[in-house]
């Protein structure tokens, strides 16, 4: 299977639950799945962990098999996205666009989006979560995508 992974739930596991200093297995598993193309993003998410934080950029960078260049397809899934939940980015705060490209690739691969962001129920003021569900994709956390891989760290 694959999942689509948004960098919040990259940084919510790279920084504050599981860093690779003290679960280092937890990112061996990660990098599997990222060599045997089952945990992709767009590039829009590489570009967003640059801003972000380094180490977990440089480790991701060096990955760039997972990151899906952003094609004609894409772009006109995020086009959609964008008119049916405008506000879904907040381009006057200067934050990243990269929600609906995120989405947009679990909508194009038929796959979960993995994020740490929560369902909010509120579809004016949307998350990843609220989109994903309403367009019948389902949104997980980290922790339900090393649960559904059986993963085990003694």
């Amino acid at each position: 299977m694959k999942y689509s992974i948004d960098t919040s739930a990259i940084l919510d596991g790279w920084v504050r639950y599981y860093p690779p200093d003290t679960f280092p297995g937890l990112w061996d598993q990660i990098d599997k799945l990222i060599s045997n193309r089952q945990l992709i993003a767009t590039e829009e998410v590489l570009i967003e962990l640059e801003k972000k934080e380094d180490t977990a950029y440089n480790w991701f960078r060096q990955r760039s098999n997972m990151f899906i260049p952003i094609d004609e397809q894409i772009q006109e899934i995020v086009g959609d996205i964008l008119l049916k939940y405008e506000r879904l980015v907040d381009t006057s705060k200067g934050r990243s666009m990269c929600d609906p490209f995120v989405i947009a690739l679990a909508k194009l691969q038929n796959c979960p989006v993995v994020t740490a962001e929560k369902i909010t129920g509120n579809l004016n003021k949307p998350k990843i979560p609220d989109v994903c569900l309403d367009l019948n994709i389902e949104p997980i956390s980290l922790l339900d995508l090393i649960r559904r891989n059986r993963w085990i760290f003694r």
